[in-house]
This record gives C-alpha cells, sequence and structure tokens, in this order.
C-alpha cells in the first residue's frame, strides 16, 4: 500500500533559514527544503547527508563496555584461550559473525563460528550452548547480533566456566545480562543508536585493530542494508565507505550476486545480494551463508554461491505460497481490525516474517503470522510506521 506524505509547511522564518542554506550549501532550495523536512535543517547535517564518509566515523571507544572488552579479548589472547562466536541466521548476523572472526584473527585470536539455525529459534539457547562447550569448550564466548535478551542463558554459560561478551543492537530488556555488554542503545557517550549487528561487530573491530578494520566494510554495508535500519547518521557513513569498497576490490565471496556490468548501490545489496545470505538460514542452511563469507578457496566460493542462490529460488516459490494462503485467509475473515493476526498449521516459520511485512505494507497495519510449533504457537511480526510492535507486545504481555 502507497502511502501519501504530505508536504511539509514551514514558518516563514524556517523559509528564510532554507533560503539561507541553499546559499551556503551550494544546493537548490527544493532539494533543501526536502532536507529541511527531514530534519537535516543545518549547514553541517546537510554537509554530513550530502557528503558521507569515513572521515565521520565514531569512536568505539565512546560505546559503553567497549574498553572492558578489548581488555577481556586481550587477555584471551596472551593467554591463548578457547574462543567461540555465536551469531545469528541472517543476512546480518552472518556479515557480523563474518567480521568478528577475521577481525580476532586480524588481532591474534583464533575463533570458532557458531551460527544456530532458525528452527533452534533466535538467540542464545541451552541446546547451542551445550553442542558448543561439547565440542569446543571454549573460556570467551562472544555474541553477535544477539544476546542482550538472554540473561538467563548468559548466567548458563558462565556456569560452564566462559566469560561472556554480548555485542547486539536490539531493544534492551528489563533486565540486562550480567557481563560485558555492547549495544549502542545502552545510554552512554555513543551519539548514534541504528547500528546493526554487524555496524556493531565492525566497532569493536576498529577498537581492536584500528583503521586496518576498515577492510570489513563492505560486509558491513550488507548487513546494515539487508537489515533494513536507517541510512542516516553513521549507518550512512559505513554502507558509502562499503559500496565504495565493493565498487573498487568486490571479494568473491559475493560477487558472483552483482552484475558485473553495473556500479554496485544500495539498491544492490537490498535485492541481489541479501536475499541470497537471508535464503540459506530461511531453508535451514544458515551454516552454508557463513561458510561462503569465511572461505578463501574459489572453488567453494563458486559452490556455495550456486548453493545460495538455488536456495534463494526456492524461497521465492514458497513464499509465493505462503502469500497466497495467508491472502485467501484474509478473504474469508477480512482484515478489517486493527491487527492481521493468522496462523497456519503448515507453514513455514521460516518464510512467516517475508508474507508479514508484505502484509503489513500492503494493509498498512501491524501484521503477526504465527505456525504451530509443538504444543504452542512460533511466530512473526511486522509494523509500520508510528506503531512499535516490541512495545506493544511487551505491555500486552505484561497485562496479561
Amino acid at each position: 500500500m502507497k502511502k501519501i506524505i504530505a508536504e511539509a509547511e514551514f514558518t516563514a522564518q524556517q523559509n528564510d533559514d532554507i533560503a539561507a542554506l541553499s546559499r551556503t550549501t551550494g544546493l537548490c532550495e527544493e532539494t533543501v527544503r526536502i532536507l529541511y523536512g527531514r530534519g537535516i535543517d543545518t549547514e553541517d547535517k546537510i554537509k554530513a547527508f550530502i557528503h558521507p564518509g569515513k572521515h565521520a566515523f565514531l569512536s568505539p571507544f565512546l560505546m559503553s563496555g567497549m574498553k572492558e572488552a578489548v581488555d577481556l579479548i586481550t587477555r584471551a589472547r596472551q593467554e591463548e584461550w578457547s574462543v567461540v562466536v555465536y551469531g545469528d541466521y541472517d543476512a546480518d548476523g552472518v556479515c557480523a559473525s563474518t567480521i568478528m572472526c577475521r577481525a580476532l584473527a586480524d588481532f591474534g585470536v583464533n575463533a570458532c563460528v557458531f551460527v544456530p539455525e532458525r528452527r533452534n529459534g533466535y538467540g542464545l539457547n541451552v541446546q547451542s550452548i551445550d553442542e558448543i562447550f561439547e565440542e569446543y569448550f571454549p573460556q570467551l564466548f562472544i555474541t553477535v547480533d544477539c544476546g542482550i535478551s538472554n540473561a538467563q542463558e548468559v548466567e548458563y554459560i558462565k556456569e560452564q566456566g566462559a566469560e561472556v561478551i554480548v555485542t547486539d543492537h536490539h531493544e534492551l530488556p528489563s533486565v540486562l545480562p550480567d557481563c560485558i555488554c555492547i549495544n549502542p542503545k545502552i545510554s552512554d557517550d555513543y551519539p548514534y543508536d541504528n547500528l546493526c549487528g554487524a555496524g556493531v561487530a565492525f566497532k569493536v573491530g576498529c577498537a581492536l585493530n584500528g583503521k586496518s578494520a576498515y577492510q570489513y566494510l563492505d560486509f558491513a554495508a550488507i548487513a546494515t542494508v539487508a537489515d533494513s535500519v536507517p541510512l542516516t547518521g553513521e549507518n550512512r557513513d559505513i554502507v558509502a565507505e562499503g559500496l565504495n569498497l565493493i565498487n573498487s576490490k568486490p571479494r568473491a565471496n559475493y560477487s558472483n550476486f552483482l552484475k558485473k556490468e553495473e556500479r554496485a548501490t544500495s539498491q544492490s545489496l537490498a535485492f541481489s545480494v541479501a536475499p541470497k545470505i537471508n535464503a540459506a538460514g530461511r531453508m535451514g542452511d544458515a551454516g552454508a551463508a557463513l561458510t561462503l563469507f569465511l572461505s578463501d578457496d574459489d572453488k567453494e566460493i563458486y559452490d556455495y554461491s550456486v548453493k545460495l542462490t538455488a536456495y534463494n529460488l526456492e524461497r521465492q516459490k514458497y513464499c509465493d505460497e505462503l502469500y497466497s494462503s495467508a491472502k485467501q485467509m484474509l478473504k474469508e475473515k477480512g482484515a478489517n481490525g486493527r491487527v492481521i493476526v493468522l496462523c497456519g498449521e503448515n507453514w513455514n516459520a521460516g518464510f512467516v516474517g517475508i508474507v508479514a511485512a508484505r502484509l503489513a505494507e500492503e494493509y498498512c497495519r501491524p501484521a503477526l503470522l504465527f505456525v504451530k510449533n509443538g504444543e504452542g504457537y512460533k511466530g512473526s511480526a511486522r509494523s509500520i510506521d508510528g506503531v512499535n510492535i516490541y512495545e506493544a507486545l511487551r505491555r500486552s504481555l505484561i497485562h496479561i
């Protein structure tokens, strides 16, 4: 559903400000008017928006927990600890895992990487933790793109004898894990809170290795676009520099997904690269995407690129079928309420999020789709501008 957005109305003083900004920035008044209406209302803000780049990167040490994390990782290097990076199965999680693993290696720490499958559920879970300790027995456990809502699971990890560092970007729960936590949403001196999981991992890489971590801006850019976080502030700087890297020195790990004759843009990443990385997790093989991004073997990279492309075609087919089923349900029961809530006994849990997003956009209301999962139900929710679905669900649970 397309939204009609009314043209911004400005006061006489604001129109004078716009005219003055047009003169000082050299931009036409109509361009400045659009920017001004979006809150980009000073000369410095306009310059930062029009000319993003690494010159505007923020110090990672402004972020709460960063110094403590670097100190602990330094100790792990000195004492040759066993280290595990625990990620997530979507494009952001895979890119974050890749960045963290490579950044740790550059720092002198060889880490094993574990990415759970979607069927195991999002975030830390005891079953996966047990598997990790049985195989690796880590002394340091680092999460990327997850963990901030897993206080109990973090305690379980600590009981097994490991130190824990949580790096995440999701909304903060009422109780944070009792460990080193790095999350831009924590109240601290870091002025930007919209980084994705890979963006946070990139900042950890910068804290560990300085500017040499900029070599991973391509992965950070892919994740930033894939995770649909706002392309403002430091996200804009990351994507701009990441695209420069992709267009000048593309890695084999993702170049098979790009059209060779075209210059990569944020749209290229959103529609050509991200869906294929996400498809691996949705098809129950998130490890395939991680293997692709960590590999240095040309044949392996080609084989996994082909596999992920095939997964994406399958994913499109299943999503279309699920969407048709959901639309039929809506046709039968109507969609006149404020929220769309549907459940399909035989739907694939890996695709309900995509379909929920399509329905939310089409009907301009939040959509929650559920799948039967044992004795309960598992689902995904997608919302619209002006409705914080996380907060709405949290408040609903409080009043149950």
